[in-house]
């Protein structure tokens, strides 16, 4: 016979009490797995199928009671490999911000040799490899042919990613180059000769010396050896 049967039975109820406060405790915290799966469903929502990310836990002892409703993600309009991501929920009231880390891999133009400053960008000098883009806050290119007629800014090693500001546009006038000048006003058009004092790409702003009147006057280049002024 027990000689101690209501200890041990006090002994099972207090554990068995324990372990359902615990389970209560357990069930009335939000999971992180639901805050970060937010998160991370918000931000790739805005990002390409090729992105790819992942959420840190912002704080381990960090215990947020459990949402009614599933919460909600405000990604930041600015993206950038890493950043934080608000999750609020509404009822109970919390906001929590959670690191978020975007990877992109993508296929850019890089160069396969040092290539020097007013040389032409061709596949003789350009290549491709797979980057991170998210590491590539200046910009990249993936189309060699966008390329035609652009020539390197300045002087780059092999294996640099090419950026808008390493890649110069084609110049359609050149400094002294005569070039035909329309004016337009309505349905007339009129035009007139006129000598370039710069270089200038397309969309740039020039200025030209008309040829008969020596009369300076300033433009946009429109195509190869045309400027077009306001009347």
């Amino acid at each position: 016979m027990d000689p101690h049967p209501d200890l041990r039975r006090n002994t099972s109820i207090a554990a068995l009490c324990a372990g359902l406060s615990l389970c209560a405790a357990a069930q009335d915290i939000e999971p992180f797995e639901r805050i970060s799966a937010v998160a991370i469903a918000a931000v790739s929502a805005q990002l390409p199928p090729s992105a790819r990310v992942s959420a840190s836990v912002p704080d381990p002892r960090l215990r947020l009671p459990a949402c009614a409703q599933a919460p909600v993600a405000a990604p930041p309009a600015a993206r950038s490999a890493h950043m934080s991501v608000a999750v609020r929920c509404a009822d109970p009231a919390w906001t929590v911000y959670v690191p978020v880390h975007i990877r992109d891999l993508r296929p850019v133009l890089v160069l396969t040799r040092t290539g020097t400053r007013g040389e032409p960008l061709s596949a003789t000098l350009l290549g491709v490899q797979e980057r991170d883009v998210m590491q590539l806050p200046f910009g990249y290119f993936e189309d060699i042919q966008a390329l035609e007629g652009y020539v390197l800014r300045r002087t780059l090693p092999p294996g640099a990613v090419l950026t808008p500001y390493d890649a110069e546009p084609p110049r359609l006038v050149r400094r002294g180059q005569t070039v035909t000048v329309i004016g337009r006003s309505g349905g007339i058009e009129v035009r007139a000769a006129g000598t370039a004092l710069s270089d200038a790409s397309h969309g740039e702003r020039v200025r030209v010396r008309n040829d008969r009147s020596q009369r300076i006057v300033e433009g946009t280049v429109t195509a190869a050896g045309v400027v077009e002024i306001r009347l």
